[in-house]
């Protein structure tokens, strides 16, 4: 069915109307949004600086935080410090344990060989720590080297010479001839009419081959100290001594002291 011309023109306008209405409602609202922006705009604007500040308060709020973070942080690192210096004292503890261990070496050391002290009454001061002439021993000295001379097997230690007596050994003056390659610490050298011989505890020795051998004590030899074990003689109220075969008369040195002179010798 076909609608008339005039149902059409009736409807038409009536769509038309409502088309531009909506239109209209459509402009307003645009406009109304239009002109609220500009007010969000001025809100943004006016909110920013606020927003700026409460950041900058937020920064400045968190800003003692992270130092004490910081400093947090540096905590261990000055507790490591400290252990550190613990560690230094605790390594040199050992120094002072090892000076202190000097300290006892240098005191047994002098308790063993104690420096001989000058005496004008003892003949033989200088070798009182020395074992005498004559002294049986049933065990010779660590360290010692055994000499075979005279059909005897000698010990020898430290200047003493130990010859073979039963099931022991006697400290004897070492025979003529025998010979070591050391001399022991704390022998003199002395000369004798420009020869040079070497003195210790009554025995002299002159040095060829390059070794020391015993000799017999030279006439005029003036030593400073005899051994231990020697005799004393007065002839005509003069006083003399005499070991191992030699006859010595006290003599005043240069330097004041007493010494002893060889003036017989077998």
């Amino acid at each position: 069915m076909i609608p008339s011309a005039r149902y059409i023109g009736k409807h038409g306008l009536a769509l038309i109307f409502a088309v531009g209405l909506f239109t209209t409602s459509v402009n307003a609202q645009n406009s109304r949004n239009d002109e609220g922006r500009p007010q969000v705009r001025a809100n943004t604007q006016s909110q920013h600086p606020q927003s700026r500040t409460m950041q900058t308060r937020t920064v400045q709020q968190q800003q003692p935080r992270t130092v004490q973070h910081q400093q947090a942080k540096q905590a261990p690192a000055a507790h490591e410090r400290r252990t550190v210096t613990t560690r230094t004292r605790t390594t040199t503890q050992p120094a002072t344990v090892a000076r202190a261990t000097n300290k006892t070496a240098v005191r047994r050391t002098n308790t063993i060989y104690r420096k001989p002290v000058y005496d004008a009454h003892n003949p033989g001061w200088r070798y009182a720590n020395v074992p005498r002439r004559n002294t049986v021993v049933t065990v010779v000295p660590s360290g010692y080297k055994t000499v075979n001379y005279g059909g005897y097997a000698y010990r020898y230690n430290r200047g003493v010479f130990y010859r073979p007596y039963n099931n022991s050994f006697m400290v004897v003056a070492p025979p003529i001839g025998i010979f070591i390659d050391v001399m022991p610490i704390g022998y003199r050298r002395i000369l004798v009419n420009d020869a040079p011989y070497y003195y210790y505890n009554g025995s002299y020795y002159q040095y060829r081959d390059s070794r020391y051998y015993v000799v017999s004590p030279p006439v005029g030899a003036i030593v400073e100290s005899l051994p231990p074990g020697y005799q004393t003689l007065t002839i005509d109220g003069e006083t003399y001594y005499t070991i191992d075969g030699a006859q010595y008369k006290p003599v005043v040195a240069d330097n004041g002291e007493i010494w002893y002179q060889v003036i017989k010798a077998n």
